[in-house]
């Protein structure tokens, strides 16, 4: 997992770029950035159960509505970035101490209904992160930014 998922995002995007929709109907460049940290938090927090809980059912949150919340809104891109850029660090500790046996714990997710393990969730996270990248650099693609 790259520890820093968001590169060059820190070149000081103009208020107007950084309120931008990455496509008509999406989420702001800031929406997605402050996004980002918030569902790691939860794929990290959900680790932890798997290694400490037997299959736990871990609980789902509103995305879309979390993307509403003020400090959404309001903080600044670079506080998450900063955020993010910890908390990859963290988890890329844990995985680095973590054994192969450790990569096939579970939990359940309920949204998803199946039990999943951490092997799997750790590429879907690693996918997640350039997946938001990638909607970044191709609206600073399309608007010449």
């Amino acid at each position: 997992m790259d520890p820093w998922p968001f590169p060059g995002v820190r070149l000081a995007p103009t208020p107007d770029q950084i309120e931008t929709p990455y496509r008509p109907g999406g989420w702001t460049v800031r929406q997605v950035v402050h996004h980002v940290p918030d569902s790691h938090l939860h794929a990290y927090a959900r680790f932890k159960l798997a290694l400490t809980e037997h299959e736990p059912t871990i609980k789902p949150y509103d995305e879309a509505k979390w993307a509403e919340l003020p400090d959404t809104q309001t903080v600044s891109p670079e506080v998450s970035l900063t955020l993010l850029e910890a908390l990859h660090q963290r988890w890329v500790a844990l995985l680095r101490s973590l054994s192969p046996a450790d990569y096939r714990r579970t939990f359940r997710h309920p949204d998803r209904g199946r039990v999943l393990t951490l092997d799997e969730v750790l590429g879907i996270y690693a996918w997640h992160g350039r997946h938001h990248v990638a909607h970044i650099t191709a609206l600073r693609q399309r608007q010449g930014w």
